[in-house]
């Protein structure tokens, strides 16, 4: 209790069973936080590493089932904040990490409603900077990009970015770098991922988002939020 009063500065604590039981505690806690209609609710899941391992990550079964439902949960947004360890110690300061400077990146690839609600959800973050980028694959479906951005009137910048031979991963690591070069900065990158009803679609929509989450899940100083958009 006095270590977490002392990192969460008086939050109050919250606790669950363990096991597969503590994925409907949160659930069951979550469904019933007073909000209105368009209010988010951020789940901030941290996880502790000791290695860059994906295969680590899809192994702890209760965090993976967790974020699966919590997709599915209306209104809820899915942020993931990893933390690997460095020979086997947390950090050298047991304070927490703070940064002076967050800035929200909204990485899309298209004008469409999920990436309204994304860009909606990164305003609410009231982040120093707030913008959208765009990797452009294919320079033909740039200006119905640019023009549809206009039109929405979504009130925050969209830079384009090129990716040469098509590859996604320089242009955006090279974006997130941009902001956490600076060691007291966090770039808080927010993702629209569709939520869809047969197992097999994820393969067809999600390709990005699970190709962006690869990538960026062990990026120090960066913090992946999902906002989750149903598909019918």
């Amino acid at each position: 209790r006095v270590l977490w009063d002392g990192v969460a500065r008086g939050g109050p604590a919250l606790s669950f069973p363990g096991g597969a039981g503590s994925v409907d505690g949160v659930l069951r806690f979550v469904r019933v936080i007073p909000r209105a209609q368009n209010d988010f609710v951020t789940v901030i899941i941290p996880e502790l590493f000791s290695k860059r391992s994906l295969l680590q990550a899809v192994r702890r079964p209760v965090t993976f089932r967790l974020k699966v439902r919590l997709l599915r949960e209306p209104g809820v947004v899915v942020t993931d904040v990893p933390v690997v360890l460095q020979d086997g110690q947390l950090h050298d300061d047991a304070r927490p990490l703070i940064p002076e400077r967050i800035v929200a990146l909204v990485f899309v690839s298209s004008a469409h409603d999920a990436t309204v609600r994304a860009v909606n959800y990164a305003r609410s973050l009231r982040a120093a900077e707030t913008r959208a980028v765009s990797v452009a694959l294919d320079e033909e479906e740039v200006p119905d990009l640019i023009r549809r951005w206009a039109e929405l009137g979504m009130g925050i910048p969209l830079d384009v970015v090129e990716a040469p031979f098509r590859d996604l991963g320089p242009p955006v690591l090279d974006e997130v770098r941009r902001v956490t070069r600076d060691p007291k900065a966090v770039a808080a990158v927010v993702m629209p991922e569709f939520v869809v009803r047969r197992w097999w679609h994820p393969i067809l929509h999600n390709n990005r988002a699970l190709f962006m989450k690869r990538l960026l899940l062990f990026e120090p100083r960066v913090i992946l939020s999902s906002v989750p958009f149903p598909l019918e």
